[in-house]
């Protein structure tokens, strides 16, 4: 008995620390070529919007064909990624322009991969980088926004058809 006991005692604390240092799931990553996917929809934050220095400028949803399914039917398969395109905007006379690529927000569909967050993975891309994940939001703080409004498949976006 004192043996098992023992032997409990060194196990136990082995296995706290390999739970705690467990790797991460791996972030989305860059969708290549999503201008090229379907165009879901746009939306304008103009200057009288109190966000407007953080988020002010154009945004635009483009999904690949998988998430068009789900658009289509609110139930979004394996597979679907959805790509939110943030670009600041210039006031050229009264004619508003797109500007610089303020970031890239991506949502993955993977059940499996992304089981702690709803099935879907988050990542934010800095600028115009491919590979500059931003530091926030974390995963955990998108699924916690979108699990909270309670929208179809975590998805806040509609297709208008």
């Amino acid at each position: 008995m004192k043996l098992a006991t023992v032997l409990l005692l060194l196990v136990l604390p082995g296995t706290a620390i390999w739970q705690t240092s467990a790797p991460a799931d791996p972030p989305p990553d860059y969708p290549e070529g999503y201008r090229g996917w379907t165009h879901v929809k746009s939306a304008v934050i103009g200057p009288a919007h109190r966000n407007f220095a953080a988020t002010g400028g154009f945004q635009h949803i483009y999904a690949n064909p998988q998430a068009m399914t789900g658009y289509r039917t609110r139930a979004f398969p394996e597979g679907s990624i959805i790509a939110f395109d943030w670009l600041e905007m210039t006031d050229v006379n009264g004619a508003f322009q797109e500007g610089a690529r303020r970031q890239v927000d991506v949502m993955v569909k993977d059940s499996q991969r992304f089981a702690k967050t709803g099935g879907w993975g988050f990542q934010r891309f800095v600028k115009d980088s491919k590979t500059e994940r931003a530091a926030a939001p974390q995963p955990q703080a998108c699924f916690a926004c979108h699990d909270n409004l309670k929208k179809d498949g975590l998805v806040l976006s509609s297709y208008r058809q």
